[in-house]
């Protein structure tokens, strides 16, 4: 059974997500734009979105992965293809995390991950 509150911070992470998402989509738009003042900007609102209080240290490396992997990933991201990348990059860095916990951790944050899509 999930708490109320831990039903909101699932709630708040998954917002947290699809913001990051456009916000990247964006970033890129502006970079190939020259829109310098407007990139600046963005990267201000992705690092204000890399709070990440609260957060077991597998949590914190997922988390940042998203991050390094946003322009990347595609959109629906596809949680078989998205746990294997995200544990694949985490390995590569040399912060190993399991796929399975992956899959655990974006299941918590609220993205179904037993479907196709997130």
């Amino acid at each position: 059974m999930t708490l109320p509150s831990e039903s909101r911070d699932a709630s708040i992470v998954n917002d947290s997500i699809q913001l990051m998402a456009r916000v990247c989509d964006a970033l890129d738009f502006a970079r190939d734009l020259g829109e310098e003042a407007t990139v600046g900007e963005l990267e201000n609102v992705l690092e204000n979105l890399r709070v990440r209080q609260g957060f077991t240290a597998d949590e914190k490396k997922v988390w940042d992965v998203l991050f390094e992997l946003c322009p990347r990933m595609e959109e629906p991201f596809y949680p078989d293809k998205s746990a294997r990348e995200v544990s694949f990059y985490l390995s590569k860095r040399g912060t190993p995390v399991a796929r399975s916990a992956v899959r655990r951790i974006l299941a918590k944050w609220g993205l179904n991950v037993r479907g196709k899509r997130w």
